[in-house]
């Protein structure tokens, strides 16, 4: 059975190793040169399998007035006349409950622990090198205010499998050494200690690499994809700038640019970009060596290797993914007071991307109207994290099998 996969990014070149092991005769499409070269390329590295609070939360709607007018806030609008942000910005408002927060944190949690053990598989069967570090996600807190949501939030998450450690300001500093050169007060911090890191960029060539040596998968780099050709319900072809090309099932895996191909199709999905950015810079012994999440300015660090990567910032503003020299700014100044010996005068390697953000939080994964249509789209700040699951469920749904775990609330009939 022949697949098409719409994507190289990490979620379609994982589903790709999927199937190709599981017998499948599989080719990807991607307009760039190699795999993982647009949202996967610079991120912030971190695969958070305990991350389940998702922006959509009443903590978020608090602060949105106030974000709205601050240049510096981690979530920005850039109002536009644009019905699709419009749209989804009202789903947005809809989820900010407890009640809903609590349902998506749920979905996503269980989502998060799945794909780690899809993730551990996949390292066991290759051995894939990926500057792998799995010391955990320290998550630190400037306020009482935060750290109490934080703890509050923590139980709430514990009630699902979630364990993690909660840490006085002492015990992060023995966690991570370099924090003790900040000048930022920390009140506290929470220890993820079963989530990891990694370069998602070179885990997708590497594992790109291996899915087409091991069981012959085909990448089909700088091929654009303008359209989906559907007959009688199904698909029957893929109309790319170098024509057509058709398979016996498809994967829609083009993360942002999904709903833009699958509309002409009647299939309507609340995904919309949210812009993110990051620098890279080589990383010296004031840097930290456990991956950081900065609960109060809502910016991660992971140290890849040689070198720290930071990202942050959550702004919307259409289909523009050239880096703002303004939002690359607070990342910088909050970057250099909480690790003020790392060399930030160096040339910072800056990067903007698209990240494909549902307003309730989890992906949208599974079966569509199209018999032969299959989605793994919409996972917004956590397509790493996810991806090994995702691609799971979807290489299972493809054999008719069960998928892995319960979808309830990960498909597209939650928009229905």
């Amino acid at each position: 059975m022949k697949i098409i996969i719409l994507g190289s990014g990490v979620l379609g070149v994982t589903t790709a190793y999927e199937l190709g092991k599981r017998g499948f005769e599989v080719m990807v499409i991607d307009r760039q040169a190699t795999s993982g070269a647009e949202t996967s390329f610079a991120n912030g590295g971190q695969l958070s399998y305990s991350h389940g609070e998702p922006w959509a939360s009443p903590a978020a709607l608090k602060k949105l007035p106030k974000w709205l007018f601050d240049s510096e806030a981690p979530l920005v609008f850039r109002l536009r006349a644009d019905w699709q942000m419009i749209k989804w910005g009202l789903k947005f408002l809809h989820n900010c409950t407890i009640a809903r927060a609590h349902i998506n944190c749920v979905n996503l949690l269980r989502l998060g622990i799945y794909s780690k053990q899809c993730f551990d598989a996949i390292r066991a069967e290759t051995g894939i090198v990926f500057d792998h570090s799995d010391k955990g996600i320290l998550h630190l807190y400037g306020t009482d205010r935060d750290f109490d949501h934080a703890k509050r939030q923590n139980d709430f998450q514990a009630k699902f499998g979630c364990e993690q450690r909660v840490l006085s300001h002492e015990e992060c500093l023995d966690l991570e050494p370099a924090l003790t050169h900040t000048s930022r007060r920390l009140v506290g911090g929470i220890h993820a200690f079963a989530d990891e890191s990694g370069d998602a960029y070179l885990f997708s060539n590497a594992l790109a690499k291996i899915a087409t040596e091991r069981y012959g998968v085909q990448f089909r780099y700088g091929t654009t994809i303008k359209g989906l050709h559907s007959a009688n319900k199904q698909i029957v072809a893929v109309n790319t700038d170098q024509g057509d090309l058709s398979a016996d099932g498809y994967v829609m895996a083009m993360g942002s640019y999904s709903p833009i191909h699958l509309r002409p199709l009647g299939i309507k999905l609340p995904i919309y970009p949210m812009k993110g950015y990051s620098i890279s810079l080589p990383a010296n012994d004031a840097c930290p060596h456990i991956s950081i999440t900065d609960g109060t300015h809502k910016i991660v660090y992971s140290r890849l290797g040689s070198r720290l990567r930071v990202a942050g910032t959550a702004e919307f503003a259409g289909y523009n993914a050239a880096v703002n020299e303004k939002r690359i700014a607070p990342i910088v100044k909050a970057a250099s007071a909480l690790f003020p010996k790392a060399d930030w005068h160096q040339d910072l390697h800056k990067w903007g991307c698209l990240r494909p953000s549902t307003p309730d939080g989890p992906p949208v994964i599974g079966l569509t109207p199209y018999r032969n249509l299959f989605l793994n789209t919409g996972h917004g700040t956590l397509g790493w994290t996810q991806a090994a699951g995702s691609a799971v469920i979807v290489a299972n749904l493809m054999e008719n099998k069960l998928p892995g775990i319960m979808l309830h609330g990960l498909t597209m009939e939650r928009y229905l």
